[in-house]
């Protein structure tokens, strides 16, 4: 936390850095089995057991060697932690001989990317297999953990992967499987608690909000300086008409249109249900993405549906965000609304226990997977570095792609922690949208980033955001495209 507000802008960042080698290899193999000679497929009855329950031996989509535990047992391969460090989970396998794979299964047949993560003290050639047909050779380097990525073609059901010595003496991490995503016209999507541009690349959000509905001439000239900054999306505030002036059509495509021109990232949302518990008011959110649909379809690459700002701002009222929002969802995707959906969690944003709890349940909702969860952290849930740790931690361990949609350094009279925001959301790849540009008022207005639309300054918070060593918007934020 910055104490009297004095902004130190040269922050000692410690972030362990995971090495790693990718190689793009695509196999087509003709159904043979690797030379007996050298490899022997394993039979499934042919492993050894510990006390580690089986929902232990996977993360996600990522399958940990030393969990899965299935090797073949000749008095050499071992699950251990002592000869490599910076490992994944408690350990690894040790493989010098024979046979190590893990298990899953997949709901769909089709082409999926396989990834294999492993280590040996110096450069080693194994061999892979699928089941029990050889999947290419596993080329090792040595002396660090590497990732071996190649595309299979699985069918429904389950399988079981890993390696079958030739050189062996090699220490196997982790497995990750994941369908390959191969439409460049497709939309941005989420993908194991993860967000993904339309190309397939990991997007980390780094932008700001926007007060469109209440400052709507000013908007193009944000956008416009926000982007000067080096932010790579916004947040843009609408109106559905309930509260304020509502946002009309052309409204909306000319944002989208001025985002797009500057490689922008447009989050909408609906601002008017702020702190309301109906569900009605909910379901006028809605109702007004749906007057959109095929204008937001046609421009999926670029935005994100926020569908209300801050609605239930009551706490303890889990039930009721949890199932109004897969309502709204599956309304929406009924409704043949094709783009990533971004939901707020109760408390006006701030009610962690809710989204903590109930967020995999919300997500589930959605057909396409493609929901993530917002968090706007103030002086409830950005008070502390212990507060914001655990916030973060907690909901990293539901798996659910999420950001924080909202922060400031202030609230209500009470500090906010946002350099741990912003170290933890750099550490731990998270995307943040502080808040906001300009306009703010009387409590708030020290929450201005600029001093005036055109950004010819920054306020003190401002120039923390963007400029920050290590951690502020301008060294972190990558385009989408």
């Amino acid at each position: 936390m910055r104490k009297n507000y004095k902004k130190i802008l040269s922050l000692a960042a410690s972030t362990a850095a995971f090495v790693s080698m990718t190689f793009a290899s695509v196999f087509a193999f003709s159904g043979q089995k690797a030379h007996a000679a050298v490899a022997s497929y394993p039979q499934t009855t042919a492993f050894e057991t510990t006390a580690s329950s089986e929902s232990n031996s996977k993360s996600g989509n990522r399958y940990e060697f030393e969990y899965a535990n299935r090797y073949e047992q000749n008095g050499q391969n071992r699950i251990e932690n002592s000869k490599f460090s910076g490992y994944s989970g408690s350990g690894y396998l040790y493989l010098e001989s024979g046979w190590g794979e893990v298990s899953f299964s997949v709901a769909n047949s089709g082409n999926y990317k396989v990834t294999i993560v492993t280590n040996a003290d110096s450069y080693k050639e194994n061999f892979l297999y699928l089941d029990d047909t050889s999947a290419g050779t596993l080329y090792t380097s040595g002396n660090k953990w590497e990732a071996f990525t190649q595309t299979l073609y699985l069918t429904a059901g389950e399988h079981k992967y890993g390696v079958s010595a030739d050189w062996g003496y090699i220490a196997l991490d982790y497995v990750i499987v994941e369908p390959e995503i191969t439409s460049s016209t497709s939309g941005m999507y989420v993908r194991n608690g993860k967000l993904y541009d339309a190309d397939g690349n990991e997007f980390l959000m780094r932008g700001i909000n926007v007060a469109h509905a209440w400052y709507p001439n000013e908007t193009q000239t944000s956008i416009n300086a926000i982007a000067d900054r080096g932010a790579n999306c916004v947040r843009v505030v609408l109106a559905d008409g309930t509260q304020w002036n509502k946002t009309q059509r052309s409204g909306v495509e000319n944002i989208i249109s001025w985002c797009e021109s500057r490689g922008l990232i447009c989050i909408l949302e609906v601002h008017d249900h702020t702190g309301y518990d109906d569900v009605s008011r909910l379901n006028n959110a809605v109702n007004y993405w749906l007057e959109f649909k095929d204008l937001i379809n046609a421009h999926k690459k670029y935005v994100i549906l926020n569908i209300a700002n801050e609605w239930l701002g009551t706490w303890n009222n889990a039930s009721t965000w949890t199932s109004a929002y897969q309502s709204a969802i599956r309304t929406l995707r009924d409704a043949g609304i094709e783009n990533v959906i971004m939901i707020d969690t109760s408390g006006y944003g701030q009610e962690t226990s809710t989204c903590i709890n109930n967020s995999q349940s919300v997500v589930s909702a959605d057909s396409t997977g493609n929901t993530m969860i917002s968090i706007h952290m103030y002086s409830v849930a950005g008070k502390d570095a212990t507060t914001v740790k655990n916030n973060i931690d907690s909901m990293l361990s539901t798996g659910v792609c999420f950001c924080i949609g909202e922060f400031g350094d202030w609230q209500n009279g009470a500090d906010v922690d946002e350099t741990t925001i912003m170290q933890q959301c750099t550490d731990k790849s998270i995307g943040y949208i502080a808040w906001s540009w300009y306009g703010n008022s009387g409590i708030d207005l020290s929450l201005d980033i600029a001093n005036d639309w055109q950004g010819t300054s920054l306020t003190e918070w401002g120039n923390y955001v963007f400029y920050a060593d290590g951690i502020g918007i301008k060294n972190t934020s990558r385009l989408a495209y």
